[in-house]
This record gives structure tokens, C-alpha cells and sequence, in this order.
């Protein structure tokens, strides 16, 4: 019986190596390309009149809350209004994230539908629109 090292290649073996480290080094340009992208990703997201303003840093964190000043009249529901802004905003946030994994990974997972389908149904509707479906 032969020993199986004595069946390879080095020339093979070495070609295999090169496209095992050109694969890795493409997938860490690819991660540092999404990373620097994700970095600058900052989501805004408006009420429907425009009046309050909600935007999100690069970790999906509340940076600002604008809200104008006719919207004070309205004290009773604005309390509701700035929570619905900050969900919109999340929203955005997670679907640009969503997009940004997909990208990174391709067509080995589908990050999109798991997401979607982990989300509470009357989420998926804004998770389906950010995606333009």
C-alpha cells in the first residue's frame, strides 16, 4: 500500500494553497469593504409630516432626535410619534444590515429570508419594502 502523501502532488499542492490564501485575502478585502460602508451607515428616518427626526449612527444607536417646533402642540401623542420614528429608523438600520451580510456571505446563506422570518409579522412589511420587494 502506498502512503497517500506519496500520491500528491507538491506542484498541486502548492496551486492549492495559492488559491486557498487569493480566496481568503478576496474575502478580506470584500469584509474590510463592507466594514468601512458600514462605518459610514448612518440612518435618518422622518415622520410622515416631517416633523420629528430620528437618525441612527454606524452601530444603530439613536445619535439625534429633531423634532419641530409645531410638533410640541401636539404633547399627548408625541411621546408615541418619536417611539414609531425610532422604530422606522431600526428598520431601516436592520435592513441595511441585512444587505450588507448578504452581500459579505452571498449566495451561501440566505441571511435576507432568516431575518425576515424572524422578524414579528407586522415588522416583515417594512423589512419587505426596505428590500424592495
Amino acid at each position: 500500500m502506498t502512503d497517500r502523501n506519496e500520491r500528491r502532488d507538491p506542484q498541486e499542492m502548492l496551486a492549492r494553497l495559492e488559491r486557498m490564501q487569493a480566496d481568503a485575502e478576496a474575502m478580506l478585502e470584500k469584509y474590510n469593504r463592507l466594514a468601512d460602508e458600514m462605518g459610514a451607515a448612518q440612518i435618518e428616518a422622518f415622520s410622515e409630516d416631517g416633523r420629528i427626526r430620528v437618525k441612527l449612527d454606524s452601530d444603530g444607536k439613536v445619535a439625534e432626535i429633531g423634532i419641530d417646533e409645531t410638533a410640541m402642540r401636539f404633547r399627548q401623542t408625541l411621546g408615541p410619534m418619536i417611539m414609531s420614528v425610532v422604530e422606522e429608523a431600526k428598520a431601516a438600520y436592520g435592513v441595511k444590515m441585512t444587505e450588507m451580510a448578504q452581500a459579505f456571505l452571498g449566495d451561501q446563506i440566505d441571511v435576507k429570508r432568516i431575518v425576515r422570518d424572524s422578524l414579528p409579522e407586522h415588522m416583515r412589511g417594512r423589512f419587505d419594502q426596505g428590500n424592495g420587494r
